[in-house]
């Protein structure tokens, strides 16, 4: 039974480290081709002073991307899902003030105008979810005995 139980975590984990990954390498590309429409929908929150929105269109990207690149490959694995895990924290608390705000926004976290991005309600569960999955892979990632269930 408890190998059972080692096998089920490390597939979660490892399933949950590729979709992190994947999903912040990809936000981070798009942000990082696109500053300018980033920094839109960041001043689009109303929360940031004009100063700061330039700064953070240009630097968050990088930081998705190393963190979204260290869950994907593993190296410092535990240091890149806290960073995710501060990410999606900050966002989802953004998101929940402008949707309790009555802002009409896009999350910013893809394209403009992308399908993921069209509700911020389902923008919210989408971070809350992930959220839950970058806890779990903090938390249970590079467990010892889950990695020798192998």
């Amino acid at each position: 039974m408890n190998l059972f139980v080692n096998r089920t975590w490390k597939w979660v984990c490892v399933t949950g480290r590729v979709l992190l990954g994947a999903i912040f390498i990809g936000a981070a590309t798009w942000k990082i081709n696109s500053p300018q429409d980033f920094a839109d929908a960041i001043a689009a929150y109303q929360i940031l002073p004009a100063a700061v929105i330039n700064l953070l269109a240009l630097g968050l990207p990088l930081f998705e991307l190393v963190c979204g690149l260290s869950v994907l490959s593993g190296f410092h694995m535990r240091m890149g899902a806290l960073g995710i895990l501060s990410m999606l924290s900050m966002f989802a608390g953004a998101l929940g003030v402008a949707l309790f705000r009555g802002l009409s926004i896009e999350c910013g976290c893809f394209a403009p105008h992308s399908w993921f991005d069209a509700n911020p309600w389902i923008a919210l569960s989408r971070d809350v979810i992930l959220l839950a999955l970058a806890v779990v892979v903090y938390r249970f990632g590079q467990r010892p005995e889950i990695a020798a269930a192998a």
